[in-house]
């Protein structure tokens, strides 16, 4: 547990506070196998929703070739729109059991993006854990419980994880 939580969590206890901790917004998947990608290349996804704190719909998309499971990609839409700097963001990424990790992801419209090497390392150990968080200059917020999709989550795994 982060030690913002511990202390609000603490709070909660002692009294301090009168309001519950909030709920984490429910997770929803989709899995599409074998499906149409950039370059002509068939890919399969897991595409994962959730809402952000302030009600926007914020969405991962995590990819890998169907004839290269080694060749990952991934999207991050915080439905805030195209507000990105053109040279890309630096997104704090919170995983289970570690410590962040800030990893600069590129800018594309709407979303950020990160594929290659950098994205098949990330995402399997994040795709392996509960629950995924990402944060951008402490503004944009989207947290995923892959717990609730554990399904869909552990069938892409054995598409896009030739191990």
């Amino acid at each position: 547990m982060r030690i913002p939580a511990l202390l609000l969590s603490s709070a909660v206890v002692a009294g301090l506070c009168c309001a519950a901790l909030p709920a984490q917004a429910r997770t929803e998947a989709m899995l599409q196998v074998n499906s149409d990608g950039r370059a002509n290349a068939k890919r399969n996804r897991l595409v994962l929703t959730s809402k952000a704190s302030g009600g926007r719909d914020v969405m991962v998309v995590i990819s890998c070739r169907v004839d290269d499971m080694l060749t990952y990609g991934v999207a991050l839409d915080f439905g805030a729109g195209a507000v990105w700097a053109v040279e890309g963001e630096d997104v704090t990424i919170s995983r289970d059991g570690g410590e962040d990790i800030v990893q600069h992801m590129d800018s594309r419209d709407d979303y950020l993006t990160l594929g290659g090497s950098k994205a098949i390392g990330l995402f399997r150990q994040l795709l392996a854990g509960k629950s995924m968080a990402f944060a951008v200059k402490r503004k944009f917020t989207a947290s995923f419980d892959l717990a609730q999709v554990e399904r869909h989550v552990s069938r892409f795994r054995q598409l896009c994880n030739p191990r």
